[in-house]
């Protein structure tokens, strides 16, 4: 059987079909847990094997999903809306309904479920990814605040920078969180008052992104990924990659891999001419640290989790 959900803040609706294409039920239900205990009732009531198809899993789904995948219910798959969006015009009416949308979920999941993304328990990856994305807005924060202090900073003393050296360095932030000039007009005054308090909350991220780094550093070393011993990989690209590709590489070949991450160039080909152009798609967050793996560490990783102690060891020629 299979199940399409289309998910929304508050509500789930469930279409189940049978081999055939033919609707056996549905059924709207919360996005609570008591509720999606209910939905895994009224699954296993109607069908003795089931596969789902779940639109935002990430998001919107992802509780229900989790939910699906610990109580072994069933192989859970990723859609996406654009793909939903062409099975519902395939229908008979054009209505736009949760159920017309989980309906259409539930035939795309029919007819393509061998090539849909397989939706991953959380494991250590997710922890991991969590925390580089919560750096990552860190780090963006710090420097547009560090922007706004370079401006006030110039308005109050174009110089500054002899004496305070980079903002980028901690000691260059004290120095305008610290900097006093007598005598100076009010507006001067007004100025090195925002420069203050922007250099604290400057200094502030900066301590916050340091526990982050510290919390990654640990994470990465106790999995004793092999990613450790290849050059040109820290724990922070590390801990990225592990985040976005998860704990274990579940790729076909190293085509597949170097395809999700937008890696791998097009093929165009049309009325006898062919040729190849740049991906603009794929896993961007995951792109900066695939060079630095080496072709034959992806080719190993298919058949190796990536944090098992036991996997091949570095790639000497990188």
């Amino acid at each position: 059987m299979y199940i399409g959900v289309d998910t929304h803040k508050r509500s789930h609706t469930l279409v189940l079909l049978d081999a055939t294409g033919q609707t056996v039920d549905a059924l709207t239900i919360a996005n609570t847990p008591e509720a999606w205990r209910t939905a895994l009732i009224w699954a296993r009531r109607l069908a003795s094997t089931r596969c789902w198809g779940i639109e935002n899993s990430g998001s919107l789904g992802k509780g229900f999903a989790q939910f699906l995948l610990e109580q072994g219910a069933g192989e859970v798959r990723e859609l996406t809306p654009h793909r939903t969006a062409q099975y519902r015009r395939r229908g008979r009416t054009q209505d736009k309904t949760d159920t017309a949308d989980a309906l259409a979920m539930a035939r795309l999941l029919l007819v393509e479920q061998a090539d849909l993304p397989v939706v991953q328990r959380d494991d250590a990856s997710t922890e991991l990814r969590l925390l580089s994305d919560q750096r990552d807005n860190l780090v963006a924060e710090r420097t547009r605040l560090i922007n706004q202090l370079h401006a006030q900073m110039l308005q109050s003393d174009p110089e500054y920078k002899e004496r305070s050296g980079r903002l980028t360095a901690k000691r260059g932030v004290q120095y305008c969180r610290d900097l006093q000039i007598p005598g100076a007009p009010p507006l001067v005054q007004t100025r090195l008052l925002i420069a203050r308090q922007l250099a604290d909350q400057v200094l502030g991220l900066c301590a916050d992104i340091a526990t982050l780094t510290r919390e990654l550093t640990r994470r990465v070393n106790a999995l004793g990924s092999p990613l450790r011993q290849l050059r040109g990989l820290g724990p922070l690209l590390i801990a990225r990659l592990l985040g976005e590709l998860g704990s274990t590489l579940r790729l076909p070949s190293a085509a597949a891999l170097a395809a999700l991450a937008g890696i791998a160039p097009l093929t165009v080909a049309s009325g006898g001419r062919s040729g190849h152009r740049v991906n603009r798609g794929g896993n961007r967050a995951a792109q900066p640290g695939l060079p630095s793996l080496g072709l034959v560490l992806v080719q190993r990783a298919v058949s190796n989790p990536v944090v098992s102690r036991t996997a091949a060891g570095p790639d000497r020629s990188t």
